[in-house]
């Protein structure tokens, strides 16, 4: 540090220990501007892995969506089939019924109607009778 003597004056003195104090620090600015780069790098860092993630989560949510919707439509497409089958089969239940009552109804029209040919012909031999 210079003696008083040779300083001119309290400005001198000032600007002096300002440039001490700068000559002191100027190392120690140095890191901490280092320091803040690497820190500034390091958030880059972990914004990209955050950005990463989120696009590596968006995908799987989308991959599980698409998936999700192939299973509900290939059940639809299941239960569509099942309730054709279904309607398929009860279509085929009516027609068998219906067609045995109508074999029933018919059984029943021959029958009757071979009663009557069986009257028919009684009364005709009667009547082929009384005429004898």
């Amino acid at each position: 540090m210079p003696s008083r003597e040779t300083q001119t004056g309290p400005s001198d003195a000032l600007r002096a220990a300002v440039e001490k104090t700068f000559a002191a620090t100027a190392g120690s600015a140095a890191g901490t501007r280092e320091r803040a780069a690497e820190l500034l790098d390091e958030v880059v860092r972990r914004g990209d892995e955050v950005r990463q993630e989120a696009v590596r989560r968006g995908q799987e949510v989308r991959d599980e969506a698409v998936k999700r919707g192939q299973e509900a439509r290939r059940e639809v497409s299941r239960r569509g089939e099942e309730v054709a089958r279904r309607g398929q089969e009860v279509r085929d239940e009516a027609v068998r019924r219906g067609q045995e009552a109508r074999d029933e109804v018919m059984r029943r029209v021959e029958s009757e109607l071979g009663a009557i040919s069986d009257r028919l012909e009684k009364l005709e031999a009667a009547l082929r009778k009384g005429k004898s």
